[in-house]
């Protein structure tokens, strides 16, 4: 379908593509098989998209990014959905709570990220608060010169081995409580990583514990204001969410042709399997579900560039097209048969990693709410 979708945005999009396919297809069997990331092979991609101008692609341009609108970055993302999540990162987002950084710490912090010359997490989410992030119990006590963090955070993305991590906490001022932003250099004393997460899915993309027992962090290291902490960790919540969308309408159109190859080529009773009526009408089922979303996904995204309330629109698109990756993901499953099921195509890889999207950034749940208060006003759940 045309979405009169402007010229120069479909060369990013063609640029990405054939990022995925000729810098990061090649490795993902190997990444896929050792769960794990060479960190080589991670350097020399990263340095690769730098290259191209695609690493930061989510960066405005006053910090050195490219500013694309939304439109362009969902183009972008959705031809990284292509391939393995551990290796679409390779094209990395810095987290956008970097924006923060004042005077020197844009040199000394956000620069570097967006240049790609470090690993970046973001650590919000606890035991005991996951969509519920004001509920965080990680603690930031005033010491001479800083602050010392005290808490555990998991399902923290790279906290292994990234270079830096902002760490959302409660600090205590006065006789109250703050959230606030830290960041906790890896390897800061006191600061140790727990669990690897053992993950269906996701393979070569580590996800982790981090325990933080009396971390100290100078005042160099917070960005914003004390009571910025959960603003910064959710003012940028729809990127990530139409981010996510993006994903998995890429991963959706990736097992869709495989599987559609697959029916042009296998032979059964002597026919192509396309030429039989009930596979034909599963087709068009997973055909129709893709390009749903997809409407959907460019339709919130040019709300997002707008400048309008785009909430209804991102959740609209994210619950849209994480729901929909599954069910496809199923499908092009079942046209493979037992070769779906085995490790040896991607499809199996895309049924594996699908479904985290349908829980990260928003819950389905947390979608549906959402939308629900678009449609009945807000007032219906005070």
């Amino acid at each position: 379908m045309d979405y009169l979708i402007p010229a120069e945005f479909v060369q990013f999009a063609d640029l990405a593509r054939q990022f995925v396919q000729k810098e990061l297809w090649p490795h993902e069997e190997d990444v896929e098989r050792a769960d794990r990331m060479p960190p080589d092979l991670a350097r020399g991609l990263r340095a690769k998209a730098v290259e191209l101008g695609l690493f930061g692609f989510n960066m405005p341009e006053e910090a050195g990014g490219p500013g694309l609108p939304y439109l362009a970055q969902v183009l972008i993302r959705e031809q990284l959905g292509q391939a393995s999540v551990a290796l679409a990162d390779m094209a990395g987002r810095p987290p956008k709570a970097l924006l923060a950084c004042r005077g020197e710490q844009r040199e000394r912090l956000l620069a570097p990220a967006v240049r790609g010359e470090q690993v970046w997490a973001f650590a919000l989410t606890e035991p005991g608060a996951g969509s519920d992030a004001g509920a965080i119990r990680t603690r930031a006590v005033r010491v001479e010169g800083g602050w010392r963090l005290t808490g555990t955070k998991h399902f923290i993305s790279h906290g292994n081995h990234a270079d830096r991590i902002i760490v959302i906490a409660k600090a205590r001022r006065g006789d109250g409580e703050a959230p606030a932003a830290f960041v906790v250099e890896q390897g800061a004393p006191g600061f140790t990583v727990g669990r690897v997460h053992r993950k269906m899915g996701w393979r070569g993309y580590p996800v982790c514990e981090l325990v933080f027992d009396e971390v100290f962090v100078a005042d160099a290291n917070v960005l914003g204001e004390i009571g910025d902490g959960l603003r910064l960790g959710l003012a940028n919540i729809l990127e990530s969410r139409i981010g996510v969308a993006a994903h998995c309408v890429g991963m959706a159109q990736r097992a869709y042709d495989y599987a559609t190859e697959h029916l042009r080529v296998r032979r059964q009773f002597g026919r192509a399997l396309g030429s039989f009526q009930g596979l034909q009408w599963m087709v068009a089922e997973m055909a129709v579900d893709i390009e749903q979303s997809r409407a959907l996904l460019y339709a919130a995204a040019r709300e997002m560039d707008r400048g309008v309330d785009a909430r209804a629109a991102v959740s609209m698109a994210k619950l849209s097209a994480t729901e929909m990756g599954g069910r496809v993901a199923d499908r092009a499953l079942q046209l493979l048969g037992g070769a779906g099921y085995m490790a040896e195509s991607p499809v199996e890889m895309i049924y594996r990693d699908v479904r985290a999207f349908r829980i990260g950034e928003g819950t389905s749940e947390i979608q549906k709410n959402q939308i629900a208060r678009a449609c009945l006003g807000r007032e219906m759940f005070a």
